[in-house]
C-alpha cells in the first residue's frame, strides 16, 4: 500500500542515518498528563498508543486501502463516511502507522511524534479522495498550535481576564468565545519556542470538536472528530472542508474533566494557509437542494449565512422545498420567514406573529423572507447594481468618518431598512455601512455630508453605500392623493446603469479579437455551500487604515454563472473560495490577498450586457488594454495584472 507521509530516514553513502529530531508544534504548556494516564498508564484495556495497543479494536477490524480514489459526488454522506471510516477506524490506517512507525516508544509518544503523526494521518485521508498534490499537502504550524492553546485558555480559564485584556468568556454561551484572542508580544514570550519571536493574527478558520475521549490512545484519538463530522456534514460540510483543503493546521487538545476517567477530549482546530482547489462540485447545488422550487415563491434565501432570533427547529427536510411545504402545513409556524441548515438538513420556522427578522450570523444557515422586499425605505434606497471598489462609493473595506454602529442586519439593503425603521436620532440620511464579517449595521450623523476616499479609513469586510432618493416616493400625507398621473421619468432601465462605462467603444475595429467568450467555462464556482466555515476575526477590528502599499480588494464585477450574477459574498457562501477561480476573483473575501491581490481574475464576469474574461482582454494590443482599463475602475480591479492595477 502506498503511504503519503514524510520519510523519517534518508540514504547516505554510509547507509541509513536518522533525520534530525522531529520538530514539536504543540506548546510545552499544553498539559497532556491525563491523556497518557487515562489512555494507557492507568488503563487496563489499552497496552499502548499504537493501533495494536487499542483494546477494543480487533486486528480484523482494520481494513486495508487498495488505492481506490473515492469520488464524493458518487456517494451519500453516510456512504462516503463508511468507506473512509469503517467502524471505529480509518481505512488503511493500520498499514500507514506501521509503514511510518511514528512513535519511538508506543507507550509514551512525544508531542513532536504525535504532531507529526497527525500530519501523516490527515494527508492519508486526503489521498483517499485524490488530493495528493503539493497544493493539498498539510503541515503543522507552531503559531497556529499556540493560537489554539491561547483561545482555549481565554475561553476556559480566567488567566487572561486582566485589565490589559478587557472582557471575559465567563458565562458566554458562544463556544468560539476567545477564538481571535492573541496575547501581547511580551506575554507570548513564555509560550514561544526558540525559533519564533512572536505570533500574529492570520486569516483562517476554527473548528471545535468534542466527540473524542480522553482515554483513547494517540494513534486514533483524532479519528472520532474527523469521522463523526464527515458522516454528519458530508464532504462539503463547513467543519469538514478544512480537513481536506487547508494546508496548515494547529490543534489544541483539552481534557474536559480531568477527574472523570471517561471524560470527553475537546479538540480546537485552527486552519490556515492556501486552500487546495476542490476537484468536485457539490451535487446538492446542481439539483436545487437549496432552492425553494414553488411557483410564485421567492426561490433563493434573502439572508445566506444568517438565522433570525426566535428560531424554532422542526423535523429535518431533504431540501429547501420540502422545508417550505412543512412550514406551510405547520399551524404553529409563521409563514413569512424560514431557515434551512445546509450542513445537516435542519428545517426551522418562526413565531406566528413575527414580522421582522433580527439576524444572527450562523454558518450553514439559509434564511428566506417570503414577503416581497421593498426596493426603498422612506424614500431612500441603495443601488446594489453598482460594483464595490476601494476608490469610489460604494466602497468595499472602507468606512466614512463618525461611524455609528446601531444594529445588526443580514445584508446592506436590510441594514438600510433597520436604520429607517429604528428611527435612530444619531443617523443621517446620506450613508450606511454594512459589515459582511459579522452582520453589523452602521449609520452616520446628519452632519456627515461627504465621504471621499481621503476621508475614509480601511476596515475589513465593511461595505459603505451612499443613499439615493427614490424619485417615485410620495411622502405620507393626510390629504387625498392626487388623481393625475405622475410625469416622473423612469428610474432605471432593465440593463446596466447608464453611468457604467462601456468596455468597448463603438468604433472599435471589427477585425480585433473579441474580449467576450461565446461559452461559459466549466470551472465556475458553485452557488450554495454545504457550509462555509466562518473566518475568525480579531477581537477588536482596527480603526486605522492599512499601511500596506498594495490594497487588496475583490473584483469590481460580478461573477457570471449560468445566467446569474454573483457577488463575492454569494460566491464565497457557495464554496468559491475552495478553487482558484473564486480565490482570484474575490481575494479579499477569500483571504487570498497574498496570491491574488495583483493577479487577474480567472472567473467569467459581466459588464453591461456582455460577458468577458481577463485572459481575453490581455490578448488585445497595449493601447486597447489601456483604453478599456482606464475607462472602467471595476474592470481594472478585476483584471488587476493586465490593467497593472497595483502599479497605479
Amino acid at each position: 500500500m502506498k503511504s503519503y507521509a514524510v520519510l523519517l530516514f534518508v540514504s547516505t553513502c554510509q547507509g541509513y542515518t536518522p533525520e534530525p529530531p522531529l520538530e514539536q508544534y504543540t506548546p510545552d504548556k499544553s498539559d497532556w498528563t491525563t491523556f497518557y494516564e487515562k489512555a494507557v498508564l492507568d488503563n487496563d484495556l489499552n497496552v499502548d498508543h499504537s493501533p495494536d495497543g487499542v483494546g477494543w479494536i480487533n486486528r480484523d477490524d482494520w481494513q486495508e486501502w487498495d488505492g481506490t480514489v473515492y469520488n464524493p459526488t458518487e456517494y451519500s454522506k453516510q456512504e462516503l463516511a463508511g468507506l473512509i471510516c469503517p467502524g471505529n477506524t480509518v481505512r488503511g490506517m493500520y498499514e500507514l502507522f506501521h509503514d511510518n512507525n511514528p512513535f519511538a516508544d508506543n507507550v509514551n509518544p512525544t508531542k513532536a511524534e504525535v504532531d507529526n503523526w497527525h500530519a501523516i494521518a490527515v494527508n492519508h485521508i486526503r489521498a483517499m479522495v485524490g488530493y495528493t498534490g503539493i497544493e493539498y499537502t498539510i503541515k503543522p504550524d507552531k503559531c497556529l498550535h499556540l493560537r489554539a492553546l491561547w483561545s482555549t485558555e481565554r475561553k476556559n480559564t480566567r488567566i487572561w481576564d486582566t485589565d490589559e485584556y478587557p472582557g471575559t468568556c465567563l458565562g458566554d454561551t458562544n463556544p468560539h468565545c476567545g477564538a481571535g484572542f492573541i496575547p501581547s508580544v511580551e506575554d507570548q514570550q513564555e509560550y514561544l519556542p526558540d525559533d519564533i519571536d512572536s505570533c500574529g493574527n492570520r486569516a483562517g478558520s476554527e473548528g471545535l470538536f468534542s466527540s473524542a475521549k480522553s482515554n483513547i490512545p494517540w494513534s486514533i484519538k483524532w479519528i472520532r472528530p474527523f469521522c463523526y463530522t464527515l458522516g454528519a456534514e458530508g464532504f462539503w460540510g463547513g467543519h469538514t472542508g478544512p480537513w481536506f483543503h487547508r494546508t496548515e493546521f494547529g490543534w489544541d487538545w483539552r481534557d474536559i474533566d480531568p477527574s472523570n476517567f471517561n471524560s470527553n477530549a475537546g479538540l480546537r482546530t485552527k486552519w490556515s494557509g492556501p486552500s487546495g482547489p476542490s476537484l468536485y462540485e457539490n451535487p446538492d447545488i446542481t439539483d436545487g437542494r437549496f432552492t425553494v422550487i414553488v411557483e410564485d415563491v421567492t426561490p433563493d434565501p434573502r439572508f445566506p449565512g444568517y438565522e433570525c432570533e426566535g428560531i424554532q427547529w422542526k423535523d429535518s427536510a431533504d431540501n429547501a422545498t420540502e422545508c417550505y411545504y412543512n412550514m406551510m402545513e405547520d399551524e404553529d409556524c409563521g409563514k413569512r420567514f424560514m431557515t434551512y441548515n445546509s450542513a445537516n438538513s435542519g428545517c426551522a420556522c418562526y413565531p406566528l406573529d413575527m414580522a421582522t427578522c433580527e439576524t444572527k450570523m450562523v454558518s450553514a444557515r439559509l434564511t428566506w423572507d417570503f414577503e416581497p422586499v421593498a426596493s426603498s425605505f422612506d424614500g431612500l434606497f441603495i443601488d446594489l447594481s453598482r460594483p464595490l471598489t476601494q476608490n469610489f462609493l460604494p466602497y468595499t473595506g472602507r468606512v466614512c468618518p463618525q461611524i455609528n454602529w446601531v444594529t445588526g442586519a443580514g445584508d446592506a439593503s436590510h441594514c438600510l431598512q433597520k436604520i429607517i425603521e429604528g428611527n435612530f436620532d444619531e443617523c443621517g440620511r446620506n450613508f450606511v455601512t454594512f459589515n459582511a464579517n459579522d452582520g453589523g449595521c452602521a449609520c452616520y450623523p446628519p452632519d456627515q455630508l461627504t465621504c471621499s476616499r481621503s476621508e475614509t479609513s480601511g476596515q475589513s469586510g465593511r461595505q459603505t453605500y451612499e443613499l439615493e432618493e427614490d424619485p417615485f416616493y410620495v411622502p405620507p400625507t393626510t390629504s387625498p392623493p392626487a388623481l393625475t398621473a405622475s410625469d416622473a421619468p423612469s428610474v432605471y432601465p432593465s440593463d446596466a446603469p447608464t453611468d457604467e462605462p462601456s468596455v468597448y467603444p463603438s468604433d472599435a475595429p471589427t477585425d480585433e479579437p473579441s474580449v467576450y467568450p461565446s461559452d461559459v467555462p466549466t470551472d465556475q464556482p458553485s452557488v450554495y455551500p454545504s457550509d462555509v466555515p466562518s473566518e475568525i476575526p480579531s477581537d477588536a477590528p482596527s480603526d486605522a487604515p492599512s499601511d500596506a502599499s498594495i490594497t487588496c480588494e475583490d473584483s469590481g464585477l460580478s461573477i457570471s454563472y449560468e445566467g446569474n450574477l454573483l457577488s463575492c459574498v454569494q460566491a464565497a457562501l457557495g464554496g468559491a473560495c475552495l478553487n482558484s477561480v473564486g480565490l482570484s476573483h474575490c481575494p479579499f473575501t477569500c483571504d487570498a490577498c497574498q496570491q491574488y491581490a495583483c493577479e487577474d481574475s480567472r472567473a467569467p464576469w459581466k459588464i453591461g450586457s456582455k460577458e468577458g474574461r481577463c485572459d481575453q482582454l490581455a490578448n488585445l494590443d497595449s493601447g486597447k488594454i489601456a483604453e478599456y482599463c482606464d475607462a472602467s475602475s471595476a474592470l481594472s480591479v478585476t483584471c488587476r495584472g493586465t490593467c497593472e492595477h497595483c502599479n497605479n
